[in-house]
């Protein structure tokens, strides 16, 4: 099968070792792909957000299969280009994406399709904003986010009305361009945050969908959930507390009047929908969609499946999902972001990377060879990847595997999946205290 991976990082390479691991031969291509990619298949010299490119290659080259990773391409209309030309591709239309590309549509979907969300109010205008932070009734932080896609950065939890005006003010004045022109301003909830993506094949006259493992992101750079929030310093799952009639009520309450939803409004989705969820004392709440696999959920789910990827995204693809359970590898997997230094904010590049032979899986996010030598080039720079029986042994085995990777700077937690295991040990399930 000849397939097409749109993207860089390192949800990309974790998909592409999975795609190269199908029984059947895959010749893979990555736009733009990354000098980690390279082991797997051919880098295209295209940007993945090159629609016009990118859909003259596709023409030229015809693959059976194109799959889109992140969110740029798919909000751009990338999907839609191809699919134009009687290609399969594993990826939303742009109408569907527009689920993640603007918070305010997604929260104008959740509240007419009542799927349990924050309460929350959408401003355009400062000095009406202003008025409904001076008036707000529901409670402190605040949640700011810029409607459009900000590269994860366009959320502020103010912690009192000046930071909120502040904030209001930033964002209207143009701080993420035309992303934060417009701002959603939502109530807080409070509980345990998962991870739960679901694929799903969705037309005018089908409406499938099938569950993959939660998981549970890190988002905070420091240890004890402490410091700036990341794109993500780790993740792990399946999570150990979380019972199959937990997953239910998920699929329940959020997926299938998600799934109902598209349908119902005419939007195709042809790929996976991330759900971000809150779960508090009322149960699970959706906080936001993302359209396509998370980073670093991803490199979770990929030593999870004991699936034929490329098979089943073409499944997805084709709109001939069928199947409602996936099948996967007992235990659990866990991910370690070993990041730059100064990242988030200003990440160190162009350090060389003491890259030893570490016992677990090595995922390239953000780095370069030169002369031979791998270098930083990113924030997020690598993954350390694992599976084990259980959490607990996963964790052992990175922190065995970290001596083997190293850089001056370099930044990682130790913590990934700690506060889980000690739930889990606890006796407490996902409404407890967290």
């Amino acid at each position: 099968m000849k397939i097409l991976l749109i993207g860089s990082g390192g949800r990309e390479h974790a998909l592409a070792l999975k795609l190269k691991a199908s029984l059947d031969p895959v010749e893979l291509y990555a736009a733009p792909g990354s000098d980690g990619m390279k082991a797997q298949g051919t880098c295209v010299d295209l940007g993945a957000e090159d629609v016009a490119g990118l859909a003259a290659w596709c023409a030229e080259h015809r693959p059976d299969l194109v799959i889109i990773g992140p969110e740029g391409p798919l909000v751009a209309g990338l999907a839609d280009a191809v699919r134009a030309l009687d290609i399969p591709v594993f990826g939303h239309d742009a109408a569907t994406a527009r689920l993640e590309g603007s918070k305010i549509f997604a929260k104008d979907f959740m509240q007419r399709h009542h799927i349990p969300c924050a309460a929350s109010v959408a401003v355009r205008d400062l000095d009406a904003g202003e008025r409904e932070i001076r008036t707000w009734t529901h409670g402190y932080p605040i949640v700011l986010k810029a409607d459009g896609l900000a590269a994860g950065k366009g959320v502020v939890l103010a912690g009192t009305e000046d930071e909120a005006l502040a904030t209001l003010r930033s964002f209207l004045a143009g701080e993420y361009g035309e992303a934060s022109r417009a701002v959603l301003l939502e109530a807080p909830l409070f509980g345990m945050e998962l991870s739960f993506h679901v694929l799903v094949d969705v037309d005018a006259d089908h409406a499938r969908f099938l569950p993959l493992p939660p998981c549970q992101d890190h988002k905070r750079i420091f240890e004890n959930d402490q410091g700036p929030n990341t794109g993500g310093m780790g993740a792990f799952g399946p999570i150990p507390f979380l019972k199959a009639a937990d997953v239910q009520r998920m699929v329940d309450e959020l997926v299938v009047p998600t799934v109902r939803g598209l349908q119902a409004d005419g939007l195709r989705a042809r790929g996976v929908l991330f759900l971000g969820v809150m779960w508090d004392a009322g149960g699970p709440k959706l906080l936001e969609y993302n359209c396509r696999f998370g980073d670093p959920e991803t490199q979770v789910l990929m030593h999870l499946l004991d699936e034929d990827l490329p098979q089943l995204l073409l499944e997805v693809a084709e709109g001939r999902l069928q199947r409602e359970k996936v099948k996967l590898h007992p235990g659990c997997a866990l991910s370690v972001v070993l990041a730059a230094e100064g990242y988030p904010a200003a990440p160190k590049q162009g350090v060389v990377i003491d890259m030893g032979t570490p016992a677990v899986t090595v995922i390239h996010a953000g780095t370069r060879k030169t002369n031979g030598t791998w270098v930083v080039n990113g924030g997020r720079v690598l993954n350390l990847v694992t599976h084990a029986g259980n959490l607990a042994t996963a964790r052992t085995r990175i922190s065995e595997a970290l001596d083997s990777v190293q850089w001056p700077g370099m930044q990682v937690r130790g913590d990934i999946g700690l506060r889980a295991l000690k739930h889990a040990e606890a006796g407490k399930g996902v409404a407890d205290a967290w």
